[in-house]
């Protein structure tokens, strides 16, 4: 992982819903249709970061624009994302045109497509891109989390786990918050970081299991400590 010196340098050089498908008649017993996956999830991080989960790149690209272009500061969760060679000169286009200032916090983990690869290795400051070890681009940002942890922690804001359940990961105030990395920072740590991640295949008997994503976490907080060094 880069240092945390470089992460905020880099970020602090620039200071549609589908239609439903008509209702079969009242007389009708055959059930509606299932309705088709969203083509992007949008959310709120607060403090002005917005969250942008691209499903299909195609169908969110007129979405991925507004927010790219409005958001005071964005995150764009490509993770899991499905893309082709004829998607990456509008998400190229996209990304340039983004509101000059606005940090922005792009996800991505081994299964990004490798198409988006020549548009992600462009982006410029205040860009980062973030994920787990192997991640496609290699990310300016490594989060230290399991593949398997990554992708489940991805799939419980789909199944209804909201934004900051998943970003918490805990009722108590987290340990190593955004708080911390500033102090760390001002203290002339660059390379302050979390506290190692308890070993998987040793789970705690005496708590339930708290699943956390920590791909959008370590955004959150990236901004966050931002803010703060701007306010200072």
């Amino acid at each position: 992982m880069k240092s945390l010196r470089a992460c905020l340098a880099v970020l602090s050089l620039a200071a549609l819903p589908a239609l439903a498908d008509p209702a079969p008649p009242a007389a009708s017993a055959v059930p509606a249709p299932a309705a088709k996956p969203a083509a992007s999830d949008a959310g709120d991080l607060g403090e002005g970061l917005g969250y942008v989960r691209v499903h299909r790149l195609a169908d969110a690209l007129p979405e991925l624009e507004r927010r790219l272009s409005s958001d005071p500061a964005l995150v764009v969760d490509l993770r899991y994302a499905k893309a082709t060679e004829q998607d990456v000169p509008a998400l190229a286009l996209a990304l340039a045109r983004r509101a000059a200032a606005a940090p922005l916090f792009v996800l991505v983990s081994p299964q990004t497509p490798a198409v988006l690869v020549p548009a992600l290795i462009k982006i410029v400051p205040p860009a980062l891109t973030l994920g787990i070890d192997g991640s496609l681009p290699a990310p300016a940002v490594v989060v230290a989390q399991p593949a398997e942890v990554d992708r489940r922690a991805y799939d419980a804001f789909d199944g209804g786990m909201t934004l900051a359940a998943l970003v918490t990961g805990k009722i108590e105030k987290e340990r190593f918050d955004e708080a911390e990395l500033v102090k760390e920072f001002q203290n002339g740590n660059a390379n302050a970081a979390p506290p190692p991640e308890p070993d998987p295949s040793k789970p705690a008997t005496d708590q339930a299991p708290v699943l956390t994503d920590r791909v959008l976490q370590r955004a959150l907080h990236l901004h966050r400590a931002l803010a703060a060094l701007r306010r200072s």
